[in-house]
């Protein structure tokens, strides 16, 4: 029962889904659902190959390949680090325990995306209109964070709060697509739609939160 209900919320929350969230129809066929296992896996996966990674570099270091092969491929490794701690990042972030670790991570790699994670950090600290300007200004500079379930639900959530209920709907929505069974996110999604007197889709909604009860959660 409860697969169908999400099933039918997702299909009718597809169309609210707009360049708001940056969202493609490719993207949008490869979303898949996020969860404390799934993340914590594909931490644990990213950590071993950054391990192996500098211990290549490392190795590489002491017999002191100085040749134009050597320093490439010390370079394509590093790039590789990068690219993977990045990605770490970016996962772990979707928890607000993990923020502060991921700041002292990131320190001195210039990911852009971590002004999302400042923002983040701003609305845990209950700063809400510091957390709402600085992830505007991100997403009228960017224009989407596409793969992220917590930066969404707490821009959506701001923009709820000030009363933008339909922009806020798309970004609730978009978050929805990773964990379907956030509470926060469905309730505040609900409001959206009845403020925006869209009745059927309140309704969906509603039903989802019904079947849901005290077994959802709350990110």
């Amino acid at each position: 029962m409860l697969g169908k209900i999400v099933t039918l919320y997702r299909k009718a929350e597809m169309g609210v889904v707009n360049a708001l969230s940056g969202m493609t129809e490719k993207v949008m066929e490869e979303t898949g659902f996020y969860d404390i296992g799934y993340m914590q896996t594909q931490i644990g996966r990213i950590q071993k190959e950054i391990n192996r990674i500098e211990n290549e570099i490392k190795a590489g270091i002491e017999i002191e390949e100085y040749s134009d092969y050597g320093k490439k491929h010390r370079s394509e490794l590093m790039g590789q680090r990068e690219r993977l701690l990045h990605r770490m990042v970016f996962l772990a972030t979707n928890s607000f325990r993990n923020l502060d670790d991921c700041v002292k991570l990131a320190d001195g790699h210039g990911f852009v995306f971590m002004r999302c994670v400042q923002g983040l950090r701003e609305y845990h600290a209950g700063h809400k209109d510091e957390a709402f300007q600085i992830m505007e200004a991100y997403y009228r500079q960017y224009g989407s964070v596409e793969g992220h379930f917590l930066v969404n639900k707490v821009f959506g959530l701001l923009l709820a709060e000030k009363g933008m209920h339909q922009k806020a709907a798309s970004f609730l929505t978009y978050a929805l697509q990773f964990i379907p069974d956030d509470i926060e996110t469905l309730e505040a999604l609900q409001l959206c739609y009845e403020r925006t007197k869209e009745t059927e889709r309140r309704e969906v909604v509603g039903e989802v939160l019904a079947v849901l009860g005290d077994k959802g959660v709350c990110v």
